[in-house]
């Protein structure tokens, strides 16, 4: 695994995308001794905002599973070690990283799904424009890599994964490719998927890159079970969230904001529908939703970080 060893590093980790605008929706200024956590820590720029603004006796639990965000973060926060508690865990097990932090109620929660830049472009397996391992793994806990799916899955599992996350069309002629070539050669490298790519699909550069951004996509999502995760700490943190708590998500492609979204409007509700189908039941919402419509980056942050460009926002507060 590679580590951060230069400055240069430390300061591309990770550029914050929505920063100031997740933070002011995940503290609600109103409730007093806020336990707040930062599910995905990353590079710690949402950490080190929310620290500017915690009281004395409020308390921030910053978690990743990436070991080299941890090592980052402990240097960037340092100036507050004393309130807040850095855990190397999935941001999933939240119930389970309170208890350990001696923690049984939430005041807030917010997570930035997308990878950081330092995933990117030093972490094995993450992009294909470089020749490393087919990991993909964020928590290297995991056994699941990259390369034991495109060597194991069977046809149907692996046209059921690009389908379903990396929304490919004719996702049946990918997996086939896939096990023609496994058959003489076991897929090690990212170039070697590239390489199967490129040989089958006689495309345009940009074609291919995009092409090759969402089979990358879906693999990824499917090594981290990403899509599970977040279904599993949106339904947990509503469980812990006391009334006032806020919940802010930052995604980054339509599956991932589709649940968000779904979560809120189910959680929000006021009516449901009954056995009769001429009439609905009031329902006592769990949800207030605060962003209408969700926000994205403006054009001057868009400029500045082209990684941003698909952001969306989404926040609730518990009733």
């Amino acid at each position: 695994m590679n580590t951060i060893n230069t400055e240069n590093d430390l300061e591309s980790f990770h550029v914050p995308v929505l920063l100031n605008k997740a933070v002011e929706y995940v503290l609600n200024e109103n409730l007093n001794q806020r336990v707040i956590i930062d599910g995905t820590l990353g590079g710690g720029g949402y950490s080190e905002m929310i620290l500017k603004y915690l009281r004395d006796d409020d308390v921030l639990i910053s978690v990743d599973k990436d070991l080299n965000a941890i090592g980052h973060a402990k240097k960037l926060l340092d100036f507050r070690l004393n309130q807040v508690k850095i855990v190397n865990d999935n941001f999933a097990n939240i119930k389970s990283i309170m208890e350990k932090c001696g923690f049984h109620k939430l005041s807030g929660i917010v997570l930035d799904l997308g990878l950081s830049s330092y995933q990117l472009e030093k972490e094995e397996g993450f992009s294909f424009m470089k020749n490393t391992p087919l990991d993909m793994r964020a928590f290297k806990k995991d056994n699941l890599k990259a390369s034991d799916i495109l060597n194991t899955f069977n046809k149907q599992e692996l046209t059921d994964m690009f389908s379903k996350y990396g929304e490919i069309r004719n996702a049946d002629r990918l997996s086939k490719a896939i096990i023609d070539r496994r058959r003489n050669k076991k897929f090690v490298m990212t170039f070697d998927l590239v390489e199967t790519v490129t040989e089958e699909y006689r495309i345009g550069r940009k074609d291919r890159m995009n092409f090759l951004a969402k089979i990358f996509q879906a693999l990824r999502i499917e090594v981290n079970s990403e899509l599970e995760n977040l279904e599993k700490v949106l339904k947990e943190a509503f469980e812990i969230m006391i009334s006032g708590g806020r919940i802010a998500v930052v995604s980054y492609h339509s599956l991932e904001d589709r649940i968000v979204k779904n979560f809120f409007r189910d959680k929000s509700k006021k009516f449901i529908e009954s056995s009769n189908p001429f009439y609905t039941e009031r329902a006592a919402p769990g949800l207030k939703i605060l962003t209408k419509k969700p926000v994205v980056p403006a054009y001057t942050e868009v400029k500045l970080n082209l990684r941003s460009r698909s952001a969306k926002l989404r926040a609730a507060e518990v009733l």
